[in-house]
């Protein structure tokens, strides 16, 4: 359901291919919307609870780098739809794009105890990273790792298969 909400896809391109503008709806347009609605005065509780619900999943959406970003290469001119045409070959991994790779990466598991003993387990946030409310921040920090750290080597131009390495998965 809501498709487009999950992502907005920040086009770049590292051999010149030309771009295409992100779709809306997308992540940033509907996490402003939520935002406005749950200030709202007139908004019901009723709406109120589905935006906030739809506002925490998509806040965590936008920092997996992909939901911020298409690729587009001369062999994928249409973009890599935030890594899902993009293949990849990985040991011991159930994945079969670079996408789903990234999103599997915190885990597989629904135990909420394994869930909450991993956060435990995370260092203190930085104060002021905590403090930034822009989701254009949020959002533009996502595209840069995806440019400087999801798209590097093994990853290569065009869709793949790519195998990645142990040094990759770490």
């Amino acid at each position: 359901m809501h498709k487009y909400w999950h992502f907005i896809d920040i086009p770049f391109s590292p051999d010149r291919t030309p771009t295409e503008q992100p779709a809306s709806p997308n992540a940033q347009t509907q996490i402003a919307l939520f935002r406005r609605t749950l200030a709202s005065p007139v908004a019901t509780d009723d709406v109120k609870s589905y935006d906030l619900s739809w506002l925490l999943h998509l806040v965590g959406d936008i920092h997996q780098p992909l939901h911020a970003t298409a690729r587009f290469t001369a062999d994928l001119p249409h973009g890599d739809n935030g890594g899902n045409s993009e293949k990849i070959n990985c040991s011991g991994c159930s994945e079969t794009t670079l996408h789903w790779f990234w999103d599997d990466t915190p885990g597989l598991g629904d135990d909420a105890d394994v869930a909450s003993a991993a956060a435990h387990a995370l260092p203190p946030p930085d104060p002021r990273q905590v403090a930034i409310r822009d989701e254009n921040v949020w959002i533009n920090e996502s595209f840069e790792l995806a440019r400087q750290v999801v798209y590097q080597a093994p990853v290569g131009a065009g869709a793949g298969p790519f195998t990645l390495t142990e040094a990759y998965r770490s």
